[in-house]
């Protein structure tokens, strides 16, 4: 049964949370939702009394939700529990207006059980991304000057994409629709005549002050080894950048970076992933 996150459930999640895959998620959208006033809802999952999942709502817009941090006890997996709870979740975005939800998850070469739950819940893949974050800048390379590109929205959904990459306390994504089209567009910029969306955002982190940046590519570059330095050029001193790509370039985006900042490898300089963008319509 769900019922709504309180703070006095906070050891009973963090029981199994921490047994589960980056425990600190589950605290930073704890926080996000009941301490920094991020629009949305924490929600626990119970079976006979006890609390054996988590997960959160976030409201995006006006039009999209994200479900986000689900946390299922190592002990009830298996047993239906995150479908049942994913599905009252949605009733809960439904009810507050919302007329889609998503999530990401990790891709994997091998079906994952969420892959499985999303089938089962009617959610449709809606693209798959490359992911990566860069701490590191190359050296002797000129920070670039990205010039207005205020069109971004109709030309990213004429190459077929859906969804689009943005960052808050997580990591989340919007749809391409009309209604998102004047905050796209504000956001649409070109690097040597590639366009881009980039999201600025400054961020504290224990009480030190970095900055963010958040880069959706969905045009493939015509030569990563010149663009892909380049584009790096643009992570902060102080903070990071994230990469939001089509999975198929993966190879020579991270080829070209590497080439770019000598001795970058996972974990120092940069981390990459790769997600999958679910989403399912709230009719």
């Amino acid at each position: 049964m769900l019922e709504g996150y309180r703070p006095e459930y906070f050891r009973e999640v963090a029981s199994f949370a921490r047994r589960c895959p980056n425990f600190f998620y589950v605290t930073l959208i704890i926080k996000a939702h009941t301490k920094q006033g991020f629009p949305g809802e924490c929600h626990v999952w119970r079976e006979d009394g006890r609390i054996v999942a988590f997960s959160a709502v976030a409201f995006l817009n006006p039009d999209d939700a994200w479900l986000w941090g689900m946390r299922v006890d190592p002990e009830f997996r298996n047993k239906g529990v995150a479908a049942r709870f994913t599905e009252e979740q949605l009733r809960i975005a439904k009810a507050a207006g919302r007329t889609w939800a998503g999530l990401n998850t990790l891709d994997h070469r091998k079906p994952a059980p969420t892959f499985r739950v999303m089938e089962k819940l009617g959610f449709r893949l809606e693209d798959t991304y490359a992911d990566d974050v860069y701490w590191r800048r190359p050296k002797h390379v000129a920070r670039p000057r990205l010039a207005p590109f205020r069109d971004f929205y109709s030309h990213s959904s004429s190459l077929g994409r859906r969804t689009y990459f943005h960052q808050h306390p997580g990591w989340f994504c919007s749809r391409l629709i009309p209604q998102r089209r004047r905050e796209v567009n504000r956001l649409g910029f070109t690097l040597d005549g590639v366009p881009l969306m980039v999201r600025r955002r400054r961020y504290v982190e224990k009480g030190r002050r970095y900055s963010g940046v958040t880069v959706n590519l969905f045009d493939r570059p015509p030569d990563f080894a010149t663009l892909v330095p380049r584009l790096l050029a643009l992570v902060p001193k102080r903070g990071h950048m994230v990469v939001n790509y089509p999975v198929e370039w993966q190879d020579q985006f991270r080829a070209a970076a590497r080439a770019a900042v000598p001795k970058m490898k996972k974990n120092r300089g940069y981390w990459p992933s790769v997600w999958r963008i679910y989403g399912k319509e709230l009719t």
